[in-house]
């Protein structure tokens, strides 16, 4: 909830905030985004391992920033543009993680799927036994005067039972 919250302020703050940009600064502004989402995209792949940290998240998220935004500026002071390395750098990274994201989901999805097709087989396998059970008996008076049978029966030796017992 809390960030729904953070993301509808800062949407809320960049349209309300007037903010200009040189052209000068567009190179670092660019670095700065891609490595954010270079961030934002390892955090997801984390979150899908189960091994997501919220420390590792923001360090990785300002650190990927800074590095991207010094090698930019230490380009433009050497005269190399400096800033297309860092872009290259951090969207390899993001289409690596994006692709490791998208082949975890699909391998997550048809797992359920084969686990979901096995659980529905295994119960026609167990219904498929009881209907062989039952069909040793053509209708339910069937299975009635079955047991209706073994009833008499048992209560039968009971009787002679008990009435040997007594001559004894």
């Amino acid at each position: 909830m809390f960030f729904i919250i953070a993301v509808l302020v800062g949407i809320l703050l960049g349209i309300l905030i007037p903010y200009n940009l040189n052209s000068s600064m567009l190179s670092y502004v660019a670095v700065a985004l891609i490595a954010a989402l270079d961030s934002v995209f390892g955090g997801l792949l984390a979150n899908l391992n189960k091994r997501f940290n919220i420390n590792v998240f923001m360090i990785g998220l300002v650190s990927n920033a800074i590095l991207g935004i010094f090698l930019t500026v230490i380009g433009n002071i050497l005269g190399i543009s400096l800033s297309f390395a860092v872009i290259i750098v951090f969207g390899v990274r993001m289409f690596n993680n994006m692709a490791a994201i998208r082949r975890l989901t699909f391998d997550r999805y048809f797992e359920k799927k084969a686990r979901e097709r096995e659980r529905e087989a295994r119960f026609k396998l167990e219904s498929a036994k009881d209907e062989t059970e039952l069909e040793d008996f053509e209708d339910i008076e069937d299975v009635e005067e079955v047991t209706e049978e073994k009833t008499v029966e048992e209560n039968r030796e009971e009787t002679e039972k008990s009435e040997s017992d007594v001559e004894k």
